[in-house]
C-alpha cells in the first residue's frame, strides 16, 4: 500500500529505518560454488498502529531526499569508510554455529573471505571465538574457499561437456534425418525413373507391331 506524501507534515507520523540487507547473488554463487551475498541499502517505512501500510524496499534517491534526516543518521552510523560487504556470510559456513557467527560479525568478520584474508594481528583479536586456534580457523577458511572454487570449476567443466554432448547428439539426429530424407528422395527418383523406362518400353513394341501390319 502506498504511503502518503508529505502533505500537512504527514511524514512526521512515519517510522523510517534505513538498513543493509544481504541479497543472494545467484550467478556469482554458481560460479564460485558457494553462497555469495551482496549487501544493498534498504528502507523500511511504516505507520505506527497500521499493520496494512508498510514498505520495505531498495533505497532510491527519492527516499534519501524525502527522509534526509533519517538517511544522514544511517550514514553516520555506518561511517564514512564503511565498505560494501560481498562474499560468503559466516552464517552460511557449515563450520560455524549461529552464536559463533554472531561473535565473528561483532568483530567485523562478516564473510568467510574476510577470515581467510585476515592478518596475524587481526587473528590475535579473534582469539578462540571460533572454538579453535585462529590460525587453524583461517586455514580452514582458505581450504573451504579453495574446495568450493575447485568444485565450481568441476561443475562448469561437466556442464560444458554435457552441453557438447547434447550438441553432438543434436547434430547426429540432424544427420540421420537428412540421410533418411535423401534416401527417400533417391527412392522416389528411382521409382519415377523405373516408371519412365517402363512406359518407354511399352511404347516401342506397339510401334513395331503397327509397322509390321502396314508392310503386310
Amino acid at each position: 500500500m502506498a504511503l502518503p506524501s508529505d502533505e500537512n507534515n504527514a511524514d512526521a507520523r512515519l517510522q523510517v529505518r534505513f538498513y543493509k540487507r544481504p541479497i543472494h547473488q545467484e550467478q556469482e554463487s554458481i560460479d564460485a560454488g558457494r553462497p555469495i551475498y551482496k549487501e544493498f541499502d534498504f528502507v523500511h517505512i511504516c505507520v505506527a498502529g497500521d499493520t496494512l501500510t508498510e514498505i520495505d524496499t531498495y533505497v532510491l534517491n527519492s527516499h534519501k531526499q524525502r527522509f534526509p534526516q533519517q538517511w544522514a543518521i544511517y550514514q553516520n552510523r555506518l561511517g564514512a569508510n564503511d565498505e560494501q560487504i560481498m562474499g560468503t556470510p559466516v552464517g552460511e559456513w557449515p563450520l560455524v554455529s549461529k552464536s559463533q557467527a554472531e561473535e565473528l560479525r561483532a568483530m567485523k568478520f562478516h564473510t568467510v573471505e574476510s577470515v581467510a584474508g585476515a592478518s596475524d594481528q587481526q587473528l590475535q583479536r579473534m582469539g578462540m571465538a571460533a572454538g579453535m586456534s585462529p590460525y587453524a580457523f583461517r586455514d580452514k577458511a582458505k581450504a573451504f574457499l579453495s574446495l568450493a572454487t575447485s568444485a565450481a570449476e568441476t561443475d562448469k567443466r561437466e556442464s560444458e561437456i554435457n552441453a557438447l554432448k547434447q550438441e553432438l547428439a543434436k547434430k547426429e539426429q540432424e544427420t540421420v534425418k537428412m540421410k533418411a530424407e535423401t534416401d527417400q528422395k533417391l527412392a522416389q527418383m528411382q521409382d519415377q525413373m523405373a516408371a519412365i523406362l517402363a512406359a518407354v518400353g511399352e511404347k516401342k513394341p506397339r510401334a513395331k507391331k503397327i509397322k509390321e501390319v502396314e508392310e503386310a
